[in-house]
């Protein structure tokens, strides 16, 4: 082989080695770019997960205090509007309360007038009977058996004028006839004490009108 044949050789060699070697370098170069560029991506896909779940994070944490807001203000809106009708509600019933009230006393002084009216009719009855006679008798001579140590003077009913006679005779008492009428029974002076005792049927009816109340 001649000088020049292996000059060339040498250099075809060379070359060889040198590409060879120029290809190893840029397979490493290029693998390197590539896992380089994988780290990145799994980095960049890391970050943007990341994110992503931050992000989520903030809009639930952001959807839950304004889902909480709007709640407590529906419910302080509830709670007014409850309130006003409860309050409504109230003044209605105390309203219908006054009303019923004024219904039973209405009633009430209905019943009250009708029951003393039938009592009024009851004593006119009784003032006709025997016992009506017998119960003035009665009360006049307990009366001055009370006051036998003083003057008095018992009264009857203009309407009991027709007893008179006959209630002097049986007790021998000072009876006249009253200037009003007080619907029977007696009325007594004891001008010495300055004692007026009024056993009337109008005032005994007029107490027991003033006590009278009916439970409904």
């Amino acid at each position: 082989m001649t000088i020049e044949e292996k000059m060339d050789h040498f250099r075809s060699l060379s070359l060889e080695s040198a590409s060879s070697k120029s290809a190893e370098s840029l397979s490493s170069y290029k693998q390197s770019l590539d896992d380089d560029l994988e780290l990145h991506k799994e980095t960049a896909s890391q970050l943007a997960e990341e994110s992503k779940k931050a992000l989520m994070n903030q809009v639930r944490a952001n959807s839950k205090k304004k889902l909480s807001s709007e709640q407590m203000k529906i419910k302080k809106e509830l709670t007014q509007k409850q309130s006003a009708i409860i309050c409504f509600m109230i003044k209605v019933l105390e309203f219908l309360l006054l009303l019923l009230i004024l219904h039973l006393l209405e009633l009430q002084s209905a019943i009250k007038i009708e029951v003393f009216d039938r009592v009024r009719e009851k004593l006119l009855e009784y003032r006709k009977t025997n016992d009506y006679l017998v119960y003035l008798e009665n009360q006049i001579k307990n009366i001055m058996s009370e006051y036998s140590d003083v003057d008095i003077t018992i009264y009857i009913d203009p309407n009991d004028s027709s007893l008179l006679d006959e209630l002097k005779s049986k007790t021998g008492g000072n009876i006249e006839i009253y200037n009003k009428e007080f619907l029977g029974g007696t009325r007594t002076i004891v001008p010495e004490k300055n004692i007026l005792i009024d056993n009337s049927f109008k005032t005994r009816l007029a107490d027991q009108q003033d006590l009278f109340a009916i439970t409904l």
